[in-house]
């Protein structure tokens, strides 16, 4: 099978680490494919505001530790320097230190007119350690290779019109909005206006759970409370002051009965009927207080109706009482003989504490 040689994935490595740096800010990398690699690895298209504007670059990327010197790093020119020299548009020169995991550029077309200029001819070309590929890094080579083509990136028409001022003003807006996200850390951006909330929430995870059934509950009573003096007016009618006292302690108590019970019921078909005869109780007894006790009642409230409420409010008090009280009872009695039934089967078929077999002897006396 054909090897993998360790110096391609080095290289390979660089180049993905600038093309992922260079497109995080929203340039255009194009890779030249190896067999027509003279010198340059790919070309990068400059954009501004999402648009591009037409300045571009080649590359040349080394990687590997082996470009390190004393005082940053250096790329050989080898046969290239005449090349990178008379190149009509910048040749930008990238060292990828896979140890330090960072990108640092030069512009080699700059330095090596320059040394020409001054009768020098390099065999390399010195990148210094200032010169990372970082966001501010990529400003500063946009800008140098921009300088090469003899223009600025703000070069616009002076004084410039309003509907174009305006549409550079909100391309800018939305650019730097989108790359404001593009750069948030892992898993998002908090909103500040919410972390206070959150860390109290994680702080004490039940909160909620409890704020929402003191707030039904509160509710409940305040509710219960504004209905009970239209309740009392109704007993009225039909007994004395303190049978009537009598039949709103039951009314209550009742209601609180089924609502609370069926909380605990395994059975989840009676309980739900518990719930249902709770709020039937809860939501009658509100509408007779308000056609009752109200200066002016929305639906008045008849004296028969009076009296068969009342009445039927005994016998459901009663009801549940009788039904309730014995039928939870036997349950209890019944679920705690199950549980003594499945101790003594444990203690019978169990093993002791230290993995010997537990022996047990029966009531007639034999052995087991």
């Amino acid at each position: 099978m054909a090897k993998v040689w360790r110096t391609r994935q080095i290289e390979r490595a660089g180049v993905n680490a600038f093309r992922k740096a260079t497109e995080a800010a929203e340039h255009i990398v194009q890779e030249i494919d190896g067999g027509n690699d003279y010198g340059e690895d790919c070309y990068v298209s400059f954009t501004y505001l999402g648009q591009r504007t037409g300045d571009i670059a080649a590359v040349q990327i080394k990687s590997g530790v082996k470009y390190r010197r004393a005082t940053g790093y250096a790329i050989p020119c080898g046969n290239h320097i005449d090349d990178w020299k008379r190149s009509r548009i910048p040749v930008i020169g990238i060292v990828h230190d896979p140890e330090m995991r960072e990108l640092y550029w030069v512009n080699l077309t700059k330095y090596l007119r320059e040394s020409a200029a001054d009768g020098k001819h390099p065999k390399s070309v010195p990148v210094r350690e200032e010169d990372m590929l970082n966001q501010a890094g990529i400003d500063l080579m946009v800008r140098d290779v921009q300088d090469c083509f003899g223009r600025a990136q703000s070069s616009l028409p002076y004084p410039m019109p309003l509907r174009l001022a305006l549409t550079l003003a909100i391309r800018r807006r939305l650019h730097e909005r989108e790359r404001f996200f593009a750069d948030a850390p892992l898993g998002g951006r908090p909103i500040p206006h919410f972390v206070s909330e959150a860390n109290f929430l994680e702080r004490h995870p039940k909160f909620p759970d409890h704020f929402i059934n003191v707030g039904f509950y509160s509710v409940l009573l305040a509710v219960s409370g504004m209905m009970g003096p239209g309740l009392f007016e109704i007993a009225r009618s039909t007994y004395g002051v303190f049978s009537s006292a009598v039949w709103l302690f039951c009314f209550y108590m009742t209601f609180w009965f089924l609502f609370s019970v069926a909380k605990f019921d395994s059975n989840r078909d009676r309980a739900k009927w518990m719930h249902r005869g709770a709020y039937f109780m809860f939501f009658s007894g509100w509408c007779f207080s308000v056609g009752v006790y109200l200066p002016r009642t929305p639906w008045p409230v008849p004296a028969i109706a009076q009296v068969i409420y009342v009445s039927a409010i005994v016998s459901m008090v009663q009801a549940v009482l009788l039904y309730g009280g014995m039928r939870y009872t036997a349950e209890e009695l019944s679920r705690r003989r199950r549980l003594r039934q499945v101790q003594r089967n444990e203690v019978i078929s169990g093993y002791g504490d230290d993995g010997s077999t537990c022996t047990t002897r029966d009531s007639d006396g034999g052995g087991g």
